[in-house]
C-alpha cells in the first residue's frame, strides 16, 4: 500500500469521530435559532490533500421522544469509493436533540468500519449525569458516568448556532466516543479567516474559531454570519515515525431548510 493510501486510511479513525461542548450554569439561552427542519449540510472530506470521503447531516423533522419535542437529526459518514476497496466505512447516525435545549437525549449508530460493524443505542440522562450503551447486534449494555453534559460533534455545531453568545473563554464537556466519555476543553480563538474551496479558491471567509486545548488540538471553524454554520473542522491524527495528518472536513454544499429566510448571498455558490 502506498504512503498516500495509508494516510487515506487514517481518515477512518476519525470520520466517526463524536464531540461534545456544553458548559452548567451558562447564561440564559438565545432564543433565535437559525436552522429549520430541511436543512442539509454536506461536507467533503480531505487527507493529504485526497478527497477520501463525505459526511453529510440533515434536520429530519420534530416529534416525540418520551413526551419531549425533539429535533431528529441524520447523518451520514461514508468513504469515497476508491478508499474503499482497502477500508469500507459506511456510518448512519439518528440523534434526538431536545428542542428547547438542544441537548441530545438518544443517539443510535449504525456502523461499519473496516472488517468490523456493530449497532449502538445511546440513551443519554443530561441531568443523571449517565450514558447508558447498548450493542443491539450482542445484546450488551453498559453504564458510563459523565462529569459534564454530554454531545456528539452534530450537537456540538447546532447548539453553538443558537447560543453562540455563550462561547467565551474555555470551556468543559464530555465527548461522546465509540465506548467511552471523555472530558475534553476547549477554547474560543476569536476571529479568524478560512478557506472554502466551493465558495471561493482565492477569497477568505471570516469565521469564528474553536480550538482544543491539549489532546490532539482540533480545530472548529464556525461562520461569523447569521447561519453560524462549521465551515471546516480540522482533526490532526498522529501517524508513526512521529508525523502529523490532518484531517479536514470542508462544506461542500449548503440546503436551507423549509421557511429559512435571510440566506446570505456566499451560500449560493455551494
Amino acid at each position: 500500500m502506498t504512503i498516500k493510501i495509508r494516510y487515506a486510511v487514517v481518515i477512518i479513525l476519525v470520520m466517526s469521530m463524536a464531540f461534545g461542548i456544553y458548559s452548567k450554569g451558562a447564561a440564559e439561552q438565545n432564543k433565535t435559532i437559525p436552522f429549520f427542519v430541511g436543512e442539509e449540510i454536506v461536507y467533503s472530506i480531505y487527507a493529504a490533500g485526497w478527497k477520501v470521503g463525505y459526511q453529510t447531516i440533515e434536520v429530519d423533522c420534530i416529534q416525540k421522544y418520551n413526551g419531549i419535542d425533539v429535533y431528529v437529526l441524520k447523518g451520514l459518514s461514508r468513504s469515497a469509493s476508491f478508499l474503499s476497496i482497502f477500508y469500507r466505512l459506511n456510518d448512519k447516525w439518528s440523534i434526538y436533540m431536545e428542542q428547547d435545549s438542544l441537548l441530545p437525549l438518544r443517539v443510535v449508530k449504525d456502523w461499519q468500519e473496516g472488517k468490523k460493524e456493530g449497532y449502538y443505542v445511546y440513551e443519554i440522562d443530561q441531568y443523571g449525569n449517565t450514558v447508558t450503551l447498548h450493542s443491539v447486534k450482542d445484546d450488551k449494555s453498559k453504564t458510563m458516568n459523565s462529569k459534564n453534559y454530554v454531545f456528539d460533534i452534530f450537537t456540538l455545531a447546532y447548539y453553538y448556532r443558537k447560543n453562540y453568545p455563550e462561547f467565551e473563554g474555555t470551556y468543559t464537556f464530555d465527548f461522546l466516543e465509540t465506548r467511552s466519555l471523555r472530558t475534553v476543553h476547549f477554547k474560543n480563538e476569536g476571529e479568524t479567516e478560512v478557506r472554502v474551496p466551493k465558495i471561493s479558491r482565492t477569497q477568505r471567509i471570516t469565521a469564528r474559531r474553536l480550538r482544543q486545548i491539549g489532546g490532539i488540538g482540533i480545530d472548529i471553524y464556525l461562520s461569523n454570519d447569521n447561519l453560524r454554520i462549521p465551515l471546516r473542522i480540522v482533526v490532526p491524527s498522529k501517524l508513526p515515525r512521529d508525523r502529523v495528518l490532518d484531517i479536514e472536513f470542508i462544506i461542500d454544499k449548503y440546503i436551507p431548510g423549509d421557511g429559512q429566510k435571510e440566506l446570505p448571498d456566499v451560500y449560493d455558490l455551494l
